[in-house]
């Protein structure tokens, strides 16, 4: 069983469910973002590429498995929540209400997760 995160929407917000052992490691079962201020959504075929350099106190990784936690960095700070191998799905976001500047999360399907979320922030902008 592969370990991925569930992405839904609940009281405007998206929510992204951590599966039990990220929720351990990122010592929080759910983050929590306006879907009004989910910018661009996209897919990123290397999950490199979606982490930036400065690991967070809340950061945790497994060299070659995994890397769950908050990145912080001259814009703000990032939530990630990746395996190391398969494309990503990256949201970016701004606004007052906008916890994270960017979010980066495995998904079982990155490119039906980018399609919907694309779909539900042009319903949350009206």
């Amino acid at each position: 069983m592969s370990i991925v995160t569930r992405l839904y929407v609940k009281d405007g917000d998206l929510v992204v469910r951590l599966p039990w052992r990220w929720a351990l490691a990122a010592r929080r079962a759910t983050v929590r973002l306006p879907l009004a201020s989910v910018g661009e959504v996209r897919v990123e075929p290397h999950w490199w590429r979606a982490v930036r350099p400065r690991p967070g106190r809340g950061y945790r990784f497994r060299p070659g498995r995994w890397c769950v936690g908050e990145l912080e960095h001259v814009h703000g700070r990032d939530f990630v929540a990746l395996r190391t191998r398969g494309p990503v799905l990256v949201g970016s976001a701004s606004g007052p209400d906008a916890p994270y500047a960017r979010l980066a999360v495995s998904t079982p399907d990155p490119e039906g997760d980018v399609a919907w979320l694309r779909q539900a922030t042009r319903v949350a902008r009206g």
